[in-house]
């Protein structure tokens, strides 16, 4: 028979209650456990099945390759060091490693202000380069305007790499007539650098995406809260950027100036760079809270998509870590295709990209939605 509680023991037990309902609310908030805040939602369903199959074979690479690390280092994970991986032409990529943590997020617009929290990722030391790009830009396989082989080839390829899109030749040298030799490579759309994340992440089994907006800029900052990750000395601002060319000007091998706090070069100025962010004028309004977690604005259209950074013709102001720049179809208008091309903007001498690796491996269907966007064609 079971007796009723008495007042004193109500009282306790309430406590008790009380205190593990705050345990559980705590844990939830915690940032490495609470869902990554992605708007709008990745689908689970609707998947192209090529797409997806390849998504598929490349997220299996990349599980095994980790597993067969995990062997070797007597069952530990990775730890989160800078490592480089060598990719089949020969050329590298440096991968410094990026503690997750907190900023204040400020936008363009009055009262557009959000707490981030972010979980650890790698990125690139420098921006990607042309001897790392041109062997995936110049595919020796023939392929439709999507990057797909064409029909008659698929017959012959034994590798799935070659499945993945890859661009069309371009109808001119995307130097622009600069250099090439170590320099960033040049011109891409968001489409192509998302693609060729996938096809760096197929051979190096490490997975590869562009960073978000909230990473990029809380990489540059590099614990910084003013406009310049060295800080607000303006009279400092050579040491550490290219910005403010004139006409005679170019762009410039990476790592000549001084790099940021984490170790990372170029981050102001040299080449405008891509993000995974669809362009939103206020990130507060359109999350709709105060303080966000792994922030992702999924892209719904073509264009704008962000662009971070600032490149070598702009001006100090205009290389700031918060400036946000806007994606836009006159990139595109001298193209002389009809639809216009997937793979190249012709007007931006000053756009190029960097990577990041994300700590924690995503799942399948993560992989598909950060590599194929759905909405690549110009409307």
């Amino acid at each position: 028979m079971t007796r009723p509680l008495g007042d004193s023991q109500k009282k306790t037990a309430l406590s008790c209650l009380s205190f593990l309902l705050c345990i559980g609310s705590l844990a939830q908030a915690s940032p490495a456990e609470s869902a990554a805040d992605i708007k709008p939602a990745l689908t689970k369903d609707g998947f192209d099945d090529e797409q997806m199959r390849l998504a598929k074979v490349v997220h299996k690479r990349i599980v095994d390759y980790q597993g067969i690390k995990k062997k070797t280092h007597n069952g530990e994970d990775e730890k989160l060091v800078e490592f480089k991986d060598t990719l089949a032409s020969g050329a590298q990529i440096e991968m410094l490693p990026i503690k997750g943590g907190e900023f204040t997020w400020r936008g363009e617009s009055e009262g557009d202000v959000l707490q981030v929290t972010l979980s650890s990722f790698w990125m690139a030391k420098h921006e990607i380069t042309w001897e790392a790009y041109e062997p995936f830009m110049l595919s020796q396989i023939p392929r439709q305007k999507d990057g797909q082989p064409l029909d008659f080839m698929r017959e012959q390829i034994e590798n799935d790499i070659e499945f993945i899109a890859r661009p069309t030749p371009p109808y001119h040298p995307m130097t622009f007539g600069m250099k090439r030799d170590g320099h960033p490579a040049l011109s891409m759309t968001q489409h192509a650098a998302n693609k060729y994340c996938q096809w760096i992440s197929f051979q190096t089994g490490h997975f590869y995406r562009l960073p978000t907006e909230a990473e990029w800029e809380f990489a540059c900052r590099a614990g910084s809260d003013t406009n310049y990750s060295w800080g607000a000395d303006a009279d400092k601002a050579h040491d550490y950027a290219w910005f403010a060319g004139g006409s005679s000007t170019h762009y410039q091998v990476p790592g000549q100036k001084k790099p940021n706090a984490l170790g990372l070069f170029d981050m102001h100025g040299n080449v405008l760079e891509w993000t995974l962010d669809q362009y939103v004028p206020n990130r507060k309004d359109y999350f709709g809270k105060d303080k966000v977690h792994n922030p992702w604005v999924k892209a719904t259209k073509p264009y704008p998509h962000v662009t971070k950074g600032g490149h070598w013709k702009q001006s100090l102001e205009e290389i700031s870590a918060a400036a946000r720049y806007q994606s836009d179809p006159v990139w595109k208008i001298i193209d002389p295709q009809r639809p216009r091309s997937l793979w190249y903007h012709t007007t931006t001498p000053w756009l190029g990209f960097r990577i990041v690796r994300p700590e924690k491996i995503p799942t399948v269907e993560e992989m598909y939605h950060y590599w194929n966007s759905g909405v690549e064609a110009d409307e």
